[in-house]
């Protein structure tokens, strides 16, 4: 049995963990900036765009079971 109620509970906890990500990412490449980019930096930031979509389809996704307004789901 699952410790989530509904779909968008399920929905809700795996956004935050992308965000979470996503930040984390985000702080990894701030700490290059201004040095010339290697393939492993593309790699991170090829990452951050994968779970930046990832982030606006859950959304959608929360916005279509009316789960999701203004930002906050």
């Amino acid at each position: 049995m699952s410790n989530y109620d509904s779909q968008a509970d399920k929905l809700r906890a795996h956004l935050e963990q992308l965000k979470t990500k996503h930040e984390k990412l985000h702080e990894e490449i701030d700490k290059w900036h201004g040095i010339e980019s290697t393939p492993e930096i593309r790699k991170l930031k090829t990452h951050k765009l994968f779970i930046k979509d990832e982030i606006y389809r859950i959304q959608r996704e929360l916005k279509s079971l009316g789960a999701y307004t203004n930002g906050r789901a």
